[in-house]
């Protein structure tokens, strides 16, 4: 199994949060660095389902949108972030309806070749996703704590708006991230 880090005695959770920007190369290489025999490895994304769009979608859309935004902890005041839903994994789940349809398939577009590349290289690793409702880093660190994580691996620009030099999310989280963060750079940044 690959490991650089074979003195480290302590097993730890290594979190990769993707937006489907993320380089996966590098990120697989990251974490390959990083990685020791028994880490658990997931690869997660929040993806982003305002409520807006849960509300328009009219009276033949209010129960599917009621039991969505429900399973994503969305409520009054929207709770997501804070009261963050079981995340969903993305391999043998339930999907049978169209808005959950397109949202796993999204899902699958953002995690599974970064699962991918990281099997190629000996590293077993799950995908799993959640919904946000433009509280993307919350979500995200809310993950990091529930999931006890050790280590995040992101990318520092995403498909957010322009923030310094990291996106928005990237930014907020480089702030407040508990643990250790590794940000990647995507290969055309320079």
């Amino acid at each position: 199994m690959p490991s650089s880090h074979a003195e480290r005695v302590t097993v730890m959770n290594i979190l990769v949060a993707t937006d489907g920007t993320l380089d996966v190369e590098r990120a697989a290489d990251a974490v390959e660095r990083w990685y020791a025999e028994g880490d658990a490895v997931t690869v997660f994304t929040a993806l982003n389902v305002p409520v807006d769009f849960l509300r328009n979608l009219g009276d033949s859309g209010v129960k599917e949108a009621s039991t969505i935004a429900l399973e994503a902890g969305q409520g009054v005041g929207d709770r997501a972030a804070e009261q963050l839903a079981h995340p969903r994994p993305i391999k043998d789940a339930p999907v049978d309806s169209p808005i959950m349809k397109a949202l796993h398939a999204t899902a699958v577009d953002r995690t599974e070749p970064l699962v991918a590349a990281l099997e190629n290289r000996g590293i077993k690793a799950n995908a799993t996703w959640t919904t946000t409702d433009n509280k993307t880093a919350k979500t995200i660190l809310t993950f990091v704590d529930a999931w006890k994580a050790g280590l995040v691996v992101m990318g520092s620009h995403g498909s957010g708006r322009f923030e310094g030099l990291l996106g928005s999310t990237g930014t907020k989280i480089a702030r407040r991230c508990p643990v250790s963060l590794l940000m990647i750079r995507n290969r055309n940044e320079g």
